[in-house]
């Protein structure tokens, strides 16, 4: 099993060589780990007009992003040999976002030992909230 701690640091730089297809396909990585502590990150995105429908991007691809950013974040506190999966993930849309930089910020609220509670906040180029998430991330037997 692959190393959290080289695959965040590749992210950071990113170098995304060895990146599963849909990260490649998603264009994932496209945006700047900025941060990485513990059960904590911080991932900066240049709106990508490619996911914009006629309005905003894509609610779907912003829901990808905070699966993601959760993710990343929950990646900061596992040991190697621990995987885990997102069992259920629930965002709340406060504004369109149609352009500029949005910041997004991924924290670990709680981790117990077979589940893991993280929380994800979306804020545009004004410092005002575009979306929040939270996902409940099932850790999974080694």
């Amino acid at each position: 099993m692959p190393s959290w701690k080289n695959i965040l640091t590749r992210i950071q730089a990113q170098d995304i060589e060895k990146a599963p297809p849909h990260v490649h396909a998603l264009k994932l990585y496209e945006g700047k780990l900025t941060e990485i502590g513990e059960g904590r990150i911080t991932y900066v995105w240049d709106v990508n007009p490619d996911y914009m429908n006629p309005a905003a991007v894509f609610g779907g691809y912003l829901a990808t992003l905070a699966d993601q950013t959760c993710s990343f974040a929950l990646m900061t506190l596992l040991p190697d040999d621990q995987n885990f999966t997102t069992v259920d993930l629930n965002i709340h849309y406060f504004r369109p976002v149609t352009q500029g930089k949005l910041t997004c910020v991924g924290e670990v609220v709680n981790l117990s030992k077979s589940q893991a509670y993280v929380e994800a906040t979306f804020t545009n180029d004004d410092g005002k909230i575009a979306l929040k998430a939270r996902a409940v991330e099932r850790l999974l037997k080694g």
